[in-house]
C-alpha cells in the first residue's frame, strides 16, 4: 500500500513540475476593450536554426613526379572529389595551397612563368615547384564555375564554384617542376578549402 501511495505522489509531483515549467512558455495575455470595433496585435516570435554544412572530401592526396617519362616528365595525381551532403547549394573556395614541412624537401612555390622548368639544375629542381589546383571539368559544378587554376604562389582565396545538394564536383592538380633529381624525395603541401552556403 505504501508503495502505491509513493507512486501516486511521485506522479502528482511530476505533473506539477511539468505544469509549472510549461507556464513559462506561454506569454502573458492582454485584454482589448472598446466600442464598435477593437483591434488586437499579437507579436509572433520565430526561432530559426542554421542549416548544417556537410561536405565529404579526401583527407590526403598523393602526387608523383617522374622526370624520366615524356619531354617534361610526368606529374600524376588523383582527382579530389568533393561531395555536397548539405541540404542546399554550397560554394567551394580554395583558401590556400601552401608547401608544408615533413618531407625530405620543402618546396618554394613560385609562378609558372618564373622558371625555365626543363633546364633547372639539381639545387633549383629540389627548391622550386609551381603547384596548382582547378575544377577538373564542368561535371557537377553549376554554371559559372571557374576554369582558372589556383596556383600555390597566390596569396588570396579562389572561388572554384557552386555544388548543388548531393552533387559531386572534382578538382585536379597541375604542376611545373624541374627534372634534375638525384635520389627519391618526398614533399608536402596543404590545401585549405572554405565551404559556404551559396
Amino acid at each position: 500500500m505504501r508503495k502505491r501511495i509513493k507512486k501516486i505522489l511521485s506522479t502528482l509531483i511530476a505533473f506539477a513540475v511539468i505544469a509549472t515549467l510549461s507556464l513559462g512558455v506561454l506569454a502573458a495575455d492582454t485584454t482589448v476593450t472598446g466600442t464598435g470595433s477593437v483591434t488586437g496585435t499579437v507579436g509572433i516570435n520565430g526561432s530559426i536554426s542554421p542549416v548544417t554544412i556537410s561536405v565529404t572530401h579526401p583527407l590526403t592526396v598523393a602526387y608523383s613526379i617522374d622526370p624520366n617519362t615524356g619531354a617534361t616528365g610526368t606529374f600524376i595525381t588523383p582527382d579530389i572529389a568533393i561531395v555536397n551532403n548539405t541540404k542546399v547549394a554550397i560554394t567551394v573556395t580554395v583558401s590556400s595551397l601552401t608547401a608544408a614541412s615533413g618531407g625530405t624537401l620543402t618546396f618554394t612555390d613560385t609562378d609558372t612563368a618564373s622558371k625555365t622548368w626543363a633546364t633547372l639544375n639539381l639545387a633549383d629542381s629540389k627548391k622550386y615547384i609551381a603547384l596548382g589546383v582547378k575544377a577538373k571539368d564542368a561535371t557537377g559544378w553549376t554554371t559559372g564555375y571557374s576554369t582558372l587554376t589556383h596556383w600555390a604562389v597566390k596569396a588570396t582565396p579562389s572561388l572554384i564554384g557552386t555544388l548543388n545538394p548531393t552533387i559531386t564536383g572534382k578538382l585536379n592538380f597541375t604542376a611545373n617542376y624541374g627534372l634534375a633529381f638525384d635520389v627519391a624525395y618526398t614533399a608536402n603541401h596543404n590545401i585549405i578549402f572554405i565551404f559556404q552556403l551559396a
